[in-house]
């Protein structure tokens, strides 16, 4: 088979490819086993035979910056020794923020939101430039970001924080500048997820949601940032697993399965030339409605490019199967399949290169990964995003003391809450806490803290003289279960300050508190710029991306 190394020999490599050939290429699979320097037989067959065009690598497979450049690479080799047409895509859902699959040794940056909440395209861009940048050194050549969904309904349980806001127009703008930072720094991006997610109580990895809004609405609030993207030159969009009777689609037939929303809206009406991804099909949204044939078939039918199957091998190969029978009995035409594949390829010769470059990491050392300029950046965007949502009774900026004790109350099921190579399990909070007030105690407690546990809090606050306690809720029951351990500390008397590290609208749950911050995530680098603003070191600059409904609108930080 001849090589798609260029944008000229395009036709004559799509001559050259027989069909199973081509219907690997509109693949991409994931596989559940971590790699110890051999890949797994699974991914190693698909690669051989019918020879997929993708792999999307998660943290269960690598967790450090070496062992995920490891496998990248020997990926690639796999691939080109299986006669592949073209390097793999490589895709990493590294959003920023709480998704993030390299956390070891690499920078995590904060999410969107928190560059929601600093208003600042410099700040989108630069972010994205240097998360491009280190994805490619690992060897990832596809960004899953910028996420543009409007985060227009609070209870969200999917989005929140993966969310720029709820205005469209900040989505947008915020939108572009992270495009133009991933394409200069060479990776490739994909605006998600279409036509929207963000207008859903729903998680499309449990249930299929239906969106009823008409389509002016959806129009002005959705669809207007999938537009700005397409505009910035965005090269790939990733589908959603919702169903949006307003947009032409039959009642419970998802976005990524349905013709009227990738072909009539997205490419017809938005113009967009790019890649369609689809989202996992095994997520339940899919998997417990279709079969996996019956979703492969009719998300290519529908218009996508790449069929995301990330868990589960005898799925996809059912996937591959089912899309090969039916491009041989005419349920899907053939041109429909070299019509997706000549995308590809075209998107692989001009942002991948040869198997060489890919092998390389994309000319990037994995020196860059983590490096001090990027630690620099990553602390910038995090100290930027702090917001002092109150503060009523003047309890900030906090005194650094070694006679005040301080109580620091927690959750302790937060993915990297803690830093992992610590050998006493202190918590990054508490040690930001410690390193300024020695005498500070640490209560961690599950997310929906028990009687038992909120007694433990209580007693803890009871010897304090300053209470600090972080909330992450990503449901309402998680918002009760918090607030009444808020509600609790508050009896006691003692200054509360509360800190929500993650979701913005947590207040709602403990609305009498009188200090409130947002750090928009629980990366080590929002936990420490928010000690910063705490004990006034580092003025507060954040202001809220979104409405916390009842309580304060959009744009709302106070200054100090």
């Amino acid at each position: 088979m001849e090589s798609a190394s260029n944008c000229t020999n395009i036709e004559s490599v799509l001559d050259s490819m027989d069909l199973k050939q081509k219907i690997g290429q509109m693949m991409m699979v994931g596989f559940p086993e971590p790699f110890h320097g051999e890949l797994p037989p699974g991914v190693t067959g698909l690669l051989r035979d019918p020879g997929i065009g993708g792999v999307a690598v998660l943290a269960r497979n690598a967790r450090t910056p070496e062992s995920m450049r490891a496998l990248t690479t020997e990926l690639q080799r796999a691939a080109r020794a299986a006669g592949a047409a073209a390097p793999l895509f490589v895709h990493g859902d590294s959003e920023g923020g709480i998704v993030m699959q390299v956390t070891e040794g690499a920078c995590t940056f904060p999410g969107a939101m928190a560059i929601g909440a600093t208003g600042s395209t410099r700040h989108a861009y630069e972010a994205a430039y240097a998360m491009g940048c280190e994805a490619l050194a690992m060897g990832m050549n596809i960004v899953s970001a910028p996420v543009v969904d409007v985060n227009a309904e609070p209870d969200n349980p999917i989005i929140g924080v993966r969310s720029f806001g709820d205005d469209p127009d900040e989505v947008s703008r915020l939108a572009e500048a992270m495009i133009r930072g991933f394409r200069d720094a060479g990776v490739v991006c994909e605006a998600k997820h279409f036509p929207g997610h963000g207008r859903t109580r729903y998680d499309t990895h449990e249930d299929l949601p239906t969106i009823d809004f008409p389509g002016e609405d959806l129009a002005r609030v959705e669809l207007a940032p999938f537009a700005a993207a397409i505009k910035a030159g965005v090269p790939a969009i990733m589908t959603a697993h919702i169903a949006y009777p307003a947009l032409g689609a039959p009642r419970g037939v998802p976005a990524t399965l349905s013709w009227d929303i990738l072909t009539g809206l997205l490419r017809r009406k938005l113009l967009f030339e790019g890649v369609v991804i689809t989202d996992c099909l095994e997520m339940r949204a899919i998997k417990d409605n279709y079969g996996p044939g019956q979703a492969a078939v009719a998300a290519v039918n529908a218009g996508a490019d790449i069929v995301l199957m990330c868990h589960t091998l005898a799925l996809q190969r059912q996937a591959i199967d089912a899309l090969i029978t039916a491009v041989e009995d005419g349920t899907i035409p053939r041109a429909r399949i070299d019509e997706s594949v000549r995308r590809i390829l075209r998107a692989k010769a001009a942002w991948l290169g040869d198997f060489e470059r890919a092998e390389a990491g994309y000319g990037k050392g994995l020196e860059m990964v983590g490096c001090r300029e990027h630690r620099l950046i990553e602390q910038e965007v995090a100290r930027a995003s702090i917001t002092v949502v109150r503060d009523h009774r003047g309890i900030l900026p906090l005194a650094p003391s070694t006679s005040n004790a301080y109580a620091v109350v927690y959750p302790s099921t937060m993915p990297l809450f803690r830093k992992e190579d610590a050998r006493d399990k202190v918590s990054v909070l508490g040690e930001a806490i410690r390193t300024r007030c020695p005498r500070t105690r640490e209560v961690d407690v599950p997310l929906r803290p028990a009687a038992e546990d909120i007694r433990r809090a209580v007693d803890a606050a009871l010897e304090a003289d300053v209470v600090i306690v972080a909330t992450s809720c990503k449901t309402p029951a998680d918002e009760m279960a918090q607030g009444a351990l808020v509600k609790a500390l508050m009896e006691t008397g003692k200054p509360i300050v509360a800190l929500a590290i993650r979701n913005p609208y947590d207040l709602r749950a403990y609305p009498e508190v009188e200090t409130y911050l947002v750090t928009y995530g629980y990366r080590d680098c929002s936990i420490r710029a928010a000690a910063e603003v705490m004990f006034g070191e580092i003025r507060p600059q954040g202001r809220l991306p979104v409405a916390i409904p009842g309580l304060y609108p959009r744009g709302h930080g106070m200054r100090f």
